[in-house]
């Protein structure tokens, strides 16, 4: 064998050896089957559920009778939940108990999931307003607010002595509000506001929070 016919032959294995490397550019099906997990990173959350115009409840112990999640109240003392020989609650055995001491600032709080999108909530349940101030004018409030950290995102609504009576019986509650942004947790906050004298005490319970949009 020559020298050029050994240089020929060196030059066709080693074109054979590199036609023999598999591929390295992913297939055509390998491309269209990850854009489905692009997909999956760039949209939305999957634990945040989409709102829709159906309404769901989100509030957890709306009842006060579960021990878990607890609500939080401020201040610790007295207790913010009370049943009998307070009061019957319409649903047995707690109910939330705001006011009640004049000249004070009370408050219990539930963390809540908003749906994405959330545009409207809808606030139900059973209230009992006993007051000794029969005045015509704002003396005692409880106010309704759903907050983003110290931020309120939704004025729910407010009650206040003017619609409470000396002897109540738990009547329907029902408050809506429009929400501008929603954050996906947020905290449902009764707040009850009581000034110097002739006492209001705002019972609470079967509360119910409802969330939807508009399609």
């Amino acid at each position: 064998m020559t020298s050029s016919q050994f240089a020929a032959l060196v030059v066709l294995s080693a074109c054979g050896s590199v036609a023999s490397l598999p591929d390295a550019r992913p297939s055509d099906a390998a491309i269209d089957s990850a854009a489905p997990v692009d997909a999956a990173i760039d949209g939305p959350p999957v634990d945040a559920p989409a709102c829709s115009a159906t309404p769901v409840d989100i509030l957890p112990n709306g009842n006060f009778d579960s021990a878990a999640p607890a609500w939080t109240q401020v201040p610790s003392t007295p207790p913010l939940l009370c049943g009998q020989p307070t009061i019957m609650p319409a649903s047995a055995p707690s109910a939330g108990c705001l006011g009640s001491i004049d000249g004070t600032v009370q408050t219990l709080s539930q963390t809540v999931s908003l749906p994405r999108g959330t545009t409207r909530l809808s606030l139900t349940g059973q209230i009992c307003i006993a007051t000794a101030d029969t005045a015509a004018a704002d003396h005692d409030v409880l106010q309704f607010d759903l907050v983003d950290g110290n931020t309120v995102i939704a004025a729910i609504g407010k009650l206040t002595n003017r619609d409470g009576v000396t002897n109540c019986q738990f009547g329907d509650l029902a408050l809506t509000a429009t929400l501008a942004t929603a954050p996906t947790t947020a905290t449902l906050r009764l707040r009850s506001t009581l000034d110097a004298d002739l006492t209001t005490t705002f019972y609470i319970d079967n509360l119910s929070l409802k969330a939807s949009c508009t399609p």
